[in-house]
């Protein structure tokens, strides 16, 4: 059979399937919506149509958004009272509309780049997380959740290492395998086919699978898979061959340092990090000043440049268009195409070869400093609402779930400064999964959702 028949007869099955999951199973057909977004992020129904290009992941999508609908009018639940994240998302992605709208990038001929930044970098999120946080949440649903993305995990890990050892024969999907779809063909690129989202889907999914382990009773076997998920989880990160997921990962896992089953090991692994550090340095003789000014990359040295000095260009050359549009921007889409770039300004040689890599800079240069500012409250306001709702919980597990979508956040806001994470939609939807999954209230048990009703309202407080 051909493979865009196979894809086609995969999108009916799998769209049937996750209707009927979405009917009676809402938060895990959520779940299992956001994996099939990480696996299937390039299947293209009918890919060989002149025009209309329709990904497999929005039409299973839908199909989600049909079987929420339909169980919420089998079973109503009350609404859930809206947080301050939830407006100012809503807000951000209102502004967004106005700004592009004003400066007329919504009406280019070629729209679809702007039209799809929009829906992975604003709307989506927007969704998963009103979505996820609008259904009553068990401790028993949340475990399966988090079991369902450490099998994603040990899929994202595998690939990996088959990418980086040319066992070509094992990658699934083999578009992987393809230099000219995606880009980093070099690097361990998984399903994704971008290494930076890649990199940065693996660090939130390792804190996933770290939180499901140290959960599991038996010591010797709690010890031993949480060594090895991070053994071969390091290696995969190491092999996307992007240094943005690997300070994102350390930063999460030192947030960790909250999770109460959880700051054992990592202390424990800090502490060994140290020590065999400081072991190399004594066995290779040779100084950290040495050992820092070596590039621990040099397949990628012949190619690029200083990665320091590139964004610094990009920011030097960005100063000039932001004074020029300080509250409106320059409109969504500006950055997205070398086209569109500064055209008041004619071609920048830097910002000609890359767009910008900064998630939260190229926000306030397309939609003003408003836009800015919405987008950074937006974050804050998510984290310490987690941070409240940990410390009014009075179950153990529960804060630590809190500690968990708070240190994804934390990976989340990282990757932003190394790249413009608006354009990754699996990413979003793991972000924003975990995030709206930390605000759900608990199930229909009347002393427990008063109870969260009153952690709600000291957090929006």
């Amino acid at each position: 059979m051909p493979a865009s028949l196979a894809i086609l007869a995969l999108g009916i099955v799998g769209a049937t399937l996750l209707f009927f999951l979405a009917w009676r199973r809402p938060t895990l057909a959520i779940t299992v919506w956001v994996i099939s977004s990480v696996v299937f992020s390039e299947f293209i129904l009918l890919p060989d149509a002149p025009t209309l290009h329709v990904h497999l992941s929005r039409v299973l999508l839908v199909a989600l958004l049909l079987g929420l609908a339909a169980g919420r009018v089998r079973q109503p639940n009350p609404p859930s009272t809206p947080a301050r994240p939830d407006y100012l998302i809503l807000a951000l992605t209102a502004w967004t509309l106005v700004s592009a709208c004003w400066s007329g990038t919504m009406f280019r001929v070629d729209g679809t780049r702007n039209a799809s930044i929009f829906i992975s970098g604003f709307l989506l999120p927007a969704m998963i997380l009103f979505l996820a946080r609008s259904i009553p949440l068990s401790l028993k649903v949340s475990r399966t959740v988090c079991t369902l993305l450490t099998v994603l995990l040990g899929y994202m890990i595998f690939t990996a290492f088959c990418e980086h050892f040319h066992i070509n024969s094992l990658v699934f999907p083999q578009y992987i395998l393809d230099p000219s779809i995606g880009i980093h063909p070099e690097r361990a690129r998984g399903p994704i086919i971008n290494a930076a989202e890649n990199g940065a889907i693996i660090a939130i999914l390792l804190l996933v699978a770290l939180h499901s382990l140290l959960y599991v009773k038996v010591p010797a076997v709690r010890w031993a898979g949480c060594c090895g998920v991070l053994l071969f989880g390091a290696a995969a990160l190491w092999f996307t061959e992007t240094r943005g997921p690997w300070v994102a990962f350390a930063c999460g896992l030192c947030i960790l340092l909250w999770h109460n089953q959880g700051r054992r090991f990592v202390l424990a692994l800090g502490g060994a990090s140290v020590l065999a550090l400081g072991a190399f340095l004594l066995y290779a003789g040779v100084s950290p000043d040495a050992v820092a000014k070596k590039d621990p990359l040099p397949q990628r040295s012949d190619n690029t440049s200083d990665t320091v000095d590139f964004r610094m260009d990009l920011y030097r050359e960005s100063v000039g268009p932001l004074e020029d549009h300080p509250l409106m921007g320059w409109g969504l889409g500006t950055f997205t195409d070398t086209d569109y770039l500064f055209d008041a300004y004619g071609s920048s040689l830097t910002l000609s070869t890359a767009v910008l890599h900064d998630t939260i800079f190229a926000i306030t240069l397309e939609s003003g400093i408003i836009g800015g500012i919405l987008y950074i409250s937006f974050l804050v306001a998510i984290a310490l609402a987690l941070i409240k709702l940990r410390r009014a919980s009075r179950d153990t597990e529960r804060q630590d779930f809190y500690t968990l979508c708070l240190a994804s956040l934390v990976v989340f806001v990282v990757s932003a400064v190394f790249v413009d994470i608006r354009y990754f939609m699996p990413q979003n939807s793991v972000v924003f999964l975990l995030a709206g999954l930390g605000f759900a209230p608990p199930p229909a048990n009347r002393l427990q959702a008063g109870k969260h009703v009153a952690e709600m309202a000291t957090v929006n407080a």
